[in-house]
């Protein structure tokens, strides 16, 4: 086992009987996923300051780590590869989507996928239960509302996906909102194409509200993607179709719980899509969902799906 750097956020080894092997285990990940070692650092690092800033004794710190560090492996282990990948690149892009003049220039530099790479990392995430499950609840509720965007549709569908994942939350657990964040994150590979500085006034006006909508309108428009043609005068339905978008993806998280609710059986990765608090689909939500399934029978993940409700 590597021995962790001494300025690591890791808690002390001897404060928990089982500190080594947890160790042994996150340090197999950070093999496989070299991306996830500065992201925990990070989570470590906030944590740490928070139980310190809380009054907390240095040994309870030391241990309260540890739990948390065992937590979180549990969720990593129980998911398939690449979506240890994705959510390790999400939370480190996460900084990068803030609304922030500092941020405007970040990032120029970011990787695009070809289409051929970007329909392989579609097929492995959706090869997964849990992810098939999530593109179901996005193909079924996001999709319909960007269809019906007819004014703006010189918008793609990957750029509002994209809008989509950079303003939410990301997470290292997997809950019902962060894997449909993670489907949309692979469904808009084009996005990282737009210039750094169009990609921060698009999240600006994306997150806008209409009394936001004042001043220099012609230079934002100027700074947002050329092939969006965007003009003042249709700003505000600009606005509005965001507002309906964010309000699609909460419809399509609450169905996502839902239907986890349903099934019978929850291996791996679906078992931790589970909130104890949500309520069974309605019969017309499984209806829906079993129709998607024969659509997509040819995605591994949507024939495990079948099995288990």
């Amino acid at each position: 086992m590597r021995r962790m750097r001494p300025e690591s956020m890791w808690p002390e080894v001897s404060a928990s009987a089982g500190g080594p092997e947890v160790a042994r285990r996150w340090e197999a990940l950070f093999d496989k996923a070299p991306r996830l070692r500065p992201v925990v650092d990070q989570m470590l690092g906030r944590q740490r300051l928070t139980l310190q800033q809380n009054g907390v004794a240095q040994v309870e710190v030391e241990r309260s780590l540890w739990l948390e560090l065992s937590r979180w492996l549990a969720d990593f282990e129980a998911l398939p590869h690449f979506a240890v990948s994705a959510i390790a690149v999400t939370l480190e892009d996460e900084t990068a989507h803030q609304v922030d003049p500092v941020s405007a220039e970040m990032a120029d530099s970011a990787g695009w996928s070809s289409p051929e790479g970007a329909v392989s990392d579609f097929e492995t995430l959706v090869a997964d239960p849990a992810f098939a499950l999530a593109y179901h609840c996005v193909d079924v509720r996001v999709r319909p509302v960007l269809a019906g965007l007819r004014d703006l549709a010189a918008i793609s569908e990957t750029d509002w996906f994209a809008l989509l994942h950079a303003s939410a939350r990301q997470k290292a657990t997997l809950t019902a909102d962060a894997a449909i964040s993670l489907v949309l994150h692979v469904l808009s590979p084009g996005w990282s194409r737009h210039a750094a500085s169009s990609r921060h006034a698009a999240l600006r006006l994306f997150l806008a509200r209409p009394e936001d909508l004042r001043g220099d309108l012609h230079k934002l428009c100027q700074a947002l993607p050329p092939s969006w043609a965007l003009t003042p005068p249709r700003l505000p339905a600009f606005g509005a179709a965001a507002h309906a978008a964010r309000a699609a993806l909460a419809q399509a998280v609450g169905l996502c719980a839902r239907l986890v609710a349903a099934t019978r059986e929850r291996p791996g990765g679906l078992a931790l899509l589970l909130d104890a608090a949500s309520a069974p689909p309605a019969p017309d939500e499984v209806a829906e969902l079993f129709r998607n399934v024969r659509k997509y029978k040819h995605l591994g993940g949507f024939r495990q799906l079948l099995s288990l409700l």
